[in-house]
């Protein structure tokens, strides 16, 4: 079953929003660009494995998965 235009949209809105703050926590120090798309690109993908859901435990739990990976891979510190 193919996603929903809007599902995909909401995940990209999701995951924007996610990587501003973590932006925002590094003193105002924005990713690079590739990177930016890199971290944004894993969270929706992670995203849309739940998707759609009315659960924000499950979306948290997502958001979770994706950085996890990505911050891993990318060895950026976190809290």
């Amino acid at each position: 079953m193919m996603p929903s235009p809007d599902l995909e949209r909401f995940a990209t809105l999701i995951a924007d929003n996610i990587v501003f703050v973590i932006e925002r926590d590094r003193d105002g120090t924005p990713f690079h660009p590739t990177m930016r798309v890199t971290v944004v690109s894993v969270l929706v993908h992670s995203l849309m494995l739940v998707m759609p859901t009315t659960s924000s435990d499950a979306l948290a739990a997502a958001c979770n998965r994706g950085l996890h990976e990505v911050v891993g891979a990318m060895g950026l510190g976190g809290p």
